[in-house]
């Protein structure tokens, strides 16, 4: 026989000394229970998925990257980025020389990018100009120079 009383949160059988349990009431109330966890756990709005979760826990990466030189250099930061930032490391972010500006560092989003960088799935592309293009060189990949970059889930 079900329980004279029940939880207040659950309805799950509450029994007094005086009542007899029966199987069938282990079974309803095992069911009660294995509802009300399912129908939380797989609630998306209430829980993060494992992506939400890892953007969370680490949302972005640093890394130093050494410059070799190549006009177009592929860094795989290992998930896809929203922002990518790289600088090179001791100078300042742009520098004029009397001629042209080198660009030091750059900035690129999902949505846009500054110039000499962009994302590619996993990929961050940095350039290295051989010369200036109108009155600007990217300086993002010189050979033996070390860079920063973080990437932002």
């Amino acid at each position: 026989m079900p329980s004279t009383n029940k939880t207040p949160h659950l309805q799950l059988n509450s029994w007094l000394g005086t009542d007899i349990p029966k199987r069938a009431d282990f079974v309803a109330d095992n069911s009660i229970i294995d509802n009300a966890v399912y129908s939380h756990t797989s609630n998306t709005a209430a829980h993060l998925s494992a992506s939400e979760k890892a953007r969370v826990s680490e949302p972005f990466t640093v890394s130093v990257i050494l410059g070799n030189g190549a006009q177009n250099a592929s860094v795989n930061v290992g998930f896809e980025p929203t922002l990518a930032i790289m600088y090179k490391l001791d100078s300042p972010l742009t520098a004029y020389n009397g001629t042209y500006t080198n660009v030091n560092a750059a900035v690129a989003t999902t949505k846009g990018i500054s110039g000499g960088i962009s994302i590619s799935g996993t990929n961050v592309l940095v350039n290295q100009d051989s010369s200036p293009s109108g009155g600007v060189k990217y300086n993002l990949n010189e050979e033996n120079v070390r860079y920063i970059l973080i990437a932002f889930k």
